[in-house]
């Protein structure tokens, strides 16, 4: 079976100013990895190949809060938003914006949440692991997060790779197919140390990667985090009881391993579409939306579920 008018939640775009960034701060290869070419003409003829009736547009890693200035930081998050924007009202049935803010100063980017949802009225908000090794969850974001809250938000959260790294060890491995990963994971595990859930209710998330590692890190965290406190520490957000309560989106490599073990604690009501393109290239992700489409890890009506309906309800209870 395949499934038709798939809803894709981790999709990228790439403007003028991002990729001058890119080549000025990383020479083209940020994170690591070539910037792609991307056109609003390719990635339309992208989404009718794959059946996609409708892409969350966000800015990829590693997003404008890696700028070397906050007037730069916001310079970029404005150039990138008003780029989006202007495809959204081209073709508003096809796209939909996932805003990006002046991180890390937390003062800027919650300024930014009310001019930005006057001046655009996006989905919701795409927010990277870490800026400048300022993490989801740090204090210093504790306005933003207020302005979000307020705002009930909708965001997707994207990989960054880690601020610093004095790791000699496997440094042949592309950033995207470990350290994306692991601050995933270090991020949420952040975030559920600061409340970040149970303080701004009103949030919706989308977790990248299947959550990546914390399907199986999370219950070992929750345990251990209760039996090695020390003095009067202040208790965390519970992982597994905060993560039936996340989106997922499926960008990349999910199956064989991690889908069945995230399924042990989420709902397939809960689980989203994400191609990841431009990053990944086209032949890639038929291959990858055809595991999907053909897996019995997941019912026919949890891959509906997954590629459509999932994301409609969610779209509709995030609607403003």
């Amino acid at each position: 079976m395949t499934y038709n008018n798939k809803i894709d939640f981790h999709t990228h775009y790439i403007t003028p100013g991002f990729n001058k960034y890119l080549d000025d701060n990383y020479n083209g290869h940020g994170d690591g990895v070539k910037t792609p070419a991307w056109d609003i003409d390719s990635h339309r003829k992208m989404m009718q190949d794959m059946d996609i009736k409708k892409s969350m547009l966000a800015i990829s890693s590693p997003h404008v809060g890696a700028a070397s200035t906050d007037a730069e930081a916001v310079q970029l998050a404005d150039e990138v938003n008003a780029y989006a924007a202007k495809i959204v009202a081209q073709y508003p049935d096809e796209f939909g914006l996932m805003a990006t803010l002046p991180l890390p100063n937390g003062k800027n980017s919650a300024a930014a949440v009310a001019q930005i949802r006057r001046d655009y009225n996006p989905v919701g908000y795409t927010l990277p692991t870490n800026s400048r090794g300022v993490y989801i969850g740090d204090p210093s974001l504790d306005d933003m997060m207020t302005a979000l809250n307020d705002d009930h938000a909708l965001i997707s959260i994207h990989p960054n790779e880690p601020a610093k790294q004095d790791i000699n060890a496997a440094k042949s491995v592309k950033t995207p197919l470990m350290e994306f990963f692991f601050d995933t994971t270090r991020t949420l595990v952040n975030m559920s140390e600061a409340r970040i859930f149970s303080r701004f209710p009103n949030i919706t998330w989308i977790i990248p990667h299947a959550g990546a590692l914390l399907p199986i890190i999370a219950e070992r965290v929750d345990i251990g985090g209760k039996f090695l406190a020390e003095g009067d520490q202040e208790p965390a957000d519970t992982l597994l009881d905060v993560m039936p309560h996340l989106y997922y989106d499926m960008a990349g490599m999910v199956l064989p391993y991690q889908l069945p073990t995230l399924m042990q604690i989420v709902p397939a009501d809960h689980f989203l579409y994400g191609s990841d393109y431009p990053y990944t290239p086209q032949p890639v992700i038929e291959q990858l939306a055809n595991m999907l489409d053909t897996t019995d890890v997941l019912t026919d009506t949890q891959k509906k579920q997954m590629f459509e309906t999932n994301g409609v309800a969610l779209l509709a209870s995030t609607k403003h």
